[in-house]
């Protein structure tokens, strides 16, 4: 059964039904004492202090009055708290009046309403005086004055309050009656003169402070405070801001657009945000973007659908029409009710006030077209809970606190979705193929899709094909994307005309190529740093993209932004700005592979000198492949360029098996090279064809294509050069089974390297010949070469080539029974592939290798590790790799399915030595 204990006024007690009489004065005190409590323990100590001071009255008597408490009360009320600590009452402090007004005063409203409704709550539940027949003067002096205390604040804070939201007249009688109640309370007087004198009743308001002096001089020998002799002094003068009075709160929203369309995912990740917001600190939240990309819409969008949460007011500005931020605060105030004349003409002075007005409101504030963060810093409220939202081209990465989320162009659905409800659905659906172009030339841009739509539903047309055919014959697109006053070029060329010279050209530079994106280095060569790309993307040319494989910032140029900066650029600029581009990109490619490969040239033909890290130089190239690859292609104009680039390049298309991009750079190369008529360049990027062909597994056409290049380099070569296609070409007839082929042209490779001095090509001729002797069987030669290769290539600091050529002195270890010297070798290989190169495919090899080992050293759980490298480089795309792990699964576990399949893979690959090797597996005898 609930029960509910009043001492706002005399004691009363409620079951739920009926009301309870306590007849007996101490029976009375004891229960207030209990209820106080709120359900925690009362010790007789304090029991005795309530009733008499704790003189007369012993536990014994106390005793008596819980006995007859528990008659009156509900079964189970009063309870003896066990270990002889006193008593306490089986009640929560929400059934205690005292208790729930001391609640409700705490409680952290953010809204003045909720804050006026609270107050009045808590009044309410006042009957009298705290405590009115509760005979105990402990109680009166801890409970009952501060309980007054508290009443009386509260309904100054409601007055006040209802002041400030234009309620004076109606607060007047409350005033006059509690002014009369308290004569000394300063506050009280204070209200009580803003309301007479707002209400009209100036000469009230001056008698009542007359009747206050003369009775603080009278009684006490004193004048009325500080605070009260200034606020006479404002009402003598008729001081403007005494009128400051909110009316309506102020609603300055634009309009929402009622074809708003698509955006459901930005729009539920700012509702779960508003949603989260964190008590007492306004939410800035930034939307950011593109120029045209629709940031405004869709602030204006969530502002509206959001606005009820804010019933103090909305404030809007633009700060593109009003970039000042001082006449944009100067305006907000008057909108929140201060009178002209009482706006401060000092910026802080100015900023001091609206801090204050707006601490205890809860405000929508749109800060429409901002462009640098000292805009938004003087405009944010302070209001717990108010919300501050930002349209800028700009992330505004310095404003503290700021949430930001970045709008991209329309899928095509929602950009068709646009379309159609702008021009009829009837246009849009009777040509599908036109209604295609039309969309495809607004790539997605809100603002082209508006101004598109808005022609076509003014047109006389029956279908988009007329728009349609208009777009491809006008000179530029743009030409047709006008629509009344609103034009796709006008917020282009505001960002465009604003910038300087230098990023300007960049920004030229990167609308002449195809690349979809690029990182800041590009533009390198055009303005000597970086900071172009920042520049650009803040004035919502470039949009930023998410960081790559190398750590780098990336940029992506819209369509049509990329036209209209085309229509800006002049041809001569255009090509300069290419040729220097491709020498940056050459050099930084060079330095990247030339660890994978000593014979790469720099544009005068002289040897590159490595000076970035192998991994982070392999990092940036995996992350630029695509770049650079459809930089290659833009160079058709500049053959010499285009053909050295797709040149460097191969090294690293070969080490990552990177083959679609790599046909694609050397077929380029193969048509440059014609066109430059570039003999030795001819040769060169023949010798990377039979490259490619090699890693297709294309073994005869890698052979002939190595022969062909081999006639080049004999009529405009050089003795490395053709030493360097020996190399490859005994590699070829070493993997289609012809030793003395290979064992021929690996020799003579050998030897001229070593006249030339290349001991890196040497030690490539070396480790060749010692895979040729362990296939022969020859274990002495094979161990002696591969030593003296990883010898050459430890020297050398070449660490694919030492990964690759210690995998191989594994196998002949074992095949000795040196499994000691295996493992040495496999961890080498593992620890040079895994923690220097970062190699993924390398460190696939090297786990291999450690599982042959443990394999031999008896490791029960080889079989399985196996299996996982089987299938890691089944995911990094190397068949060949993923064929030997598939044979090191059969011949460990026996599996004859993982060996079938590891010699069907052999023989697709044109294998015929893993071909035979699995088949003697599977057929021991």
């Amino acid at each position: 059964m609930t029960m509910a204990i009043n001492l706002l006024g005399e004691l009363e007690v409620h079951d739920g039904k009926r009301l309870i009489p306590i007849r007996v004065p101490r029976h009375r005190t004891v229960l207030a004492a209990l209820a106080l409590a709120g359900g925690r323990p009362v010790s007789v100590g304090m029991l005795q202090k309530c009733l008499a001071g704790a003189r007369d009255v012993s536990p014994g008597v106390i005793r008596v009055y819980l006995s007859a408490l528990r008659t009156l009360l509900p079964p189970g009320s009063v309870q003896s708290v066990p270990g002889g600590r006193g008593y306490r009452l089986s009640i929560e402090p929400e059934q205690v009046d005292v208790l729930r007004f001391r609640a409700l005063l705490s409680r952290r409203d953010q809204r003045v309403t909720d804050r006026v409704n609270t107050l009045r709550e808590a009044l309410a539940l006042w009957r009298g005086p705290a405590l009115g027949d509760v005979e105990s003067d402990h109680l009166h002096l801890a409970e009952t004055v501060p309980l007054e205390e508290l009443r009386a604040n509260a309904l100054e804070e409601l007055c006040e309050l209802r002041i400030e939201r234009g309620e004076h007249q109606q607060v007047l009688a409350d005033l006059r009656i509690f002014v009369a109640q308290n004569p000394l309370r300063d506050n009280a007087y204070r209200l009580l003169l803003i309301a007479l004198y707002r209400s009209g009743n100036l000469g009230e308001a001056l008698a009542l402070y007359d009747r206050l002096r003369r009775v603080l001089a009278e009684e006490l020998g004193t004048e009325p405070s500080a605070r009260l002799r200034r606020l006479h002094e404002r009402i003598l003068r008729q001081d403007p801001t005494l009128d400051a009075e909110p009316s309506l709160p102020p609603a300055q929203l634009p309009h929402d657009l009622p074809d708003f369309t698509g955006r459901e995912e930005l729009l539920a990740q700012m509702a779960r945000a508003l949603a989260n917001e964190p008590d007492g600190a306004p939410l800035p939240v930034v939307v950011h973007g593109h120029a045209g990309v629709g940031k405004s819409a869709l602030a204006v969008h969530t502002a509206w659908l959001h606005r009820q949460r804010f019933p103090d007011g909305q404030l809007f500005a633009d700060l593109r029409s009003e970039p000042d931020p001082w006449p944009v605060l100067a305006r907000f105030l008057r909108s929140l009710g201060v009178p002209s004349g009482s706006i401060p003409d000092s910026p802080a002075e100015r900023q001091a006030m609206y801090r204050t007005l707006t601490s205890s409101r809860r405000l929508l504030v749109l800060l429409d077209n901002v462009s640098k963060e000292d805009q938004v810093r003087a405009l944010l409220p302070t209001g717990p809970c108010s919300l501050v939202l930002i349209t800028s081209r700009s992330r505004l990465a310095g404003l503290a606190g700021a949430q930001s989320y970045e709008v991209d162009v329309l899928t095509r659905a929602e950009a068709r979705s646009l379309l159609t409800r702008l021009g009829g659905a009837a246009r849009i659906g009777a040509d599908d193929e036109a209604t295609g172009r039309v969309l495809d030339a607004c790539a997605g841009l809100p603002l082209a899709v508006r101004v598109m739509g808005s022609r076509l539903a003014v047109s006389h047309d029956d279908s988009a094909a007329g728009l349609a055919r208009r777009l491809r014959d006008q000179p530029s697109r743009l030409d047709a994307m006008i629509a009344g006053d609103v034009a796709v070029r006008t917020p282009l060329e505001l960002g465009f005309e604003s910038l300087d010279d230098g990023p300007k050209s960049v920004l030229s530079l990167m609308a002449a190529l195809s690349a979809t994106d690029f990182a800041a280095w590009a533009g390198l060569a055009q303005t000597g740093g970086t900071a172009w790309a920042d520049t650009i993307a803040e004035l919502g040319l470039l949009q930023r993209l998410a960081a790559d494989a190398a750590g780098q910032e990336r940029y992506r140029l819209h369509e049509l932004v990329r036209l209209f900066v085309r229509e800006r650029s002049t041809p001569q600029d255009t090509r300069d700005g290419l040729v220097r581009l491709a020498a940056f990109a050459l050099a930084k490619v060079q330095a990247a592979v030339l660890p994978l490969s000593s014979d790469v040239l720099d544009p005068r033909g002289e040897p590159v000198q490595h000076t970035t890290d192998v991994r982070d130089g392999l990092d940036w190239l995996d992350a630029e492949r695509g770049f650079l690859v459809s930089l290659v292609a833009d160079l058709a104009g500049h053959p010499e360029h285009a053909w050295r680039l797709a040149h460097a390049l191969t090294p690293f298309f070969e080490t990552r098996l990177h083959l679609d991009e790599w046909r694609t750079a050397n077929r380029h190369a193969r048509a440059a090279v014609l066109e430059a008529g570039a003999r030795r360049g001819h040769a060169l990027v023949l010798r990377d064809l039979g490259d490619l062909k090699h890693a297709e597994r294309d073994l005869d056409g890698a052979a002939q294509t190595f022969q062909e290049t081999i006639g080049h380099l004999i009529r405009h070569g050089e003795t490395l050069d053709r030493a360097w296609v020996l190399l490859r070409l005994g590699l070829v007839h070493l993997e289609r089974g012809e030793h003395g082929a290979a064992e021929r042209m690996l020799a003579i490779g050998r030897g001229e390297f070593r006249a030339a001095g290349n001991r890196r090509g040497e030690a490539r001729c070396l480790r060749g010949l010692g895979v040729l002797k362990h296939r022969d069987g020859d274990l002495d030669v094979a161990r002696d070469c591969l030593l003296g290769a990883l010898t050459l290539l430890r020297d050398l600091g070449d660490r694919h080539a030492q990964a690759a050529c210690s995998h191989e002195l594994v196998g002949v270890r074992l095949s000795r029974g040196e499994r000691t010297l295996a493992r040495r070798h496999a961890e080498e290989e593992h620890d040079l592939a895994s923690r220097r190169l970062r190699d993924p495919r390398l460190t696939a090899y090297g786990r291999l290798s450690l599982v042959l080992v443990r394999y031999a050293e008896g490791d029960p759980t080889a079989g399985q590790d196996a299996g996982a490298v089987a299938a890691e480089m089944r995911a990094l795309g190397d068949r060949h790799g993923h064929a030997w792990a598939l044979a090191a699964v059969g011949q460990i576990t026996g599996q004859h399915d993982e060996l079938e399949l590891a010699r069907s893979m052999f023989a697709e690959l044109s294998d015929d030595y893993g071909r035979r090797w699995v088949t003697r597996l599977l057929n021991p005898f």
